[in-house]
């Protein structure tokens, strides 16, 4: 470990921005309200976010965004998981998914794993440096600055929507 601390005395932002400014390379770990995520850096670079918190899956993702049917899921779950594979390298080999719709729901999953990371308040984190993620070759290439901004746009509708109460209909 290289670095820890309190993540309510800076905030993951902040944290997010030290590490770039440093051009550091290695695992971010942050430990909040039960969850877990990691982070990784390279030379500065944020270039895959995790975390064990519930957030829409690949697959779920391929769906929504139209390029995977229900059922190919369903068949390539029952595959994956008979083969010990990575549902995303299934659904590719067999054809139900173009790579490049994978990078795409790759990518889409792992910033709303940064948007949801922002909105951290309290716990704690450590890095370490020089630490790679392990078996993933999808990484980000989206810039910091506007994953946080974003980030934080998100967290201001969020709270507009959460202060502003249920909207009446009556006239």
């Amino acid at each position: 470990m290289d670095l820890r601390g309190r993540i309510e005395l800076f905030g993951v932002a902040n944290i997010f921005q030290l590490l770039h400014q440093a051009e550091a390379t290695g695992k971010l770990v942050l430990e909040a309200q039960g969850e877990s995520a990691r982070v990784y850096f390279h030379q500065g670079m944020l270039i895959y976010a995790r975390t064990d918190a519930e957030v829409e899956r690949i697959g779920e993702l391929l769906v929504r965004i139209g390029a995977l049917e229900p059922t190919q899921l369903e068949g390539a779950r029952i595959k994956a998981d008979r083969l010990g594979q990575r549902i995303g390298a299934v659904l590719v080999e067999s054809g139900s998914v173009q790579h490049s719709d994978l990078v795409t729901a790759i990518r889409e999953q792992i910033k709303s794993v940064v948007y949801r990371l922002v909105r951290i308040q309290n716990g704690f984190f450590t890095f370490h440096a020089q630490v790679y993620p392990e078996n993933e070759d999808i990484l980000l290439d989206v810039g910091l600055d506007m994953l946080l901004l974003e980030g934080f746009r998100q967290l201001d509708e969020l709270e507009y929507r959460e202060s502003s109460g249920p909207v009446s209909t009556d006239s």
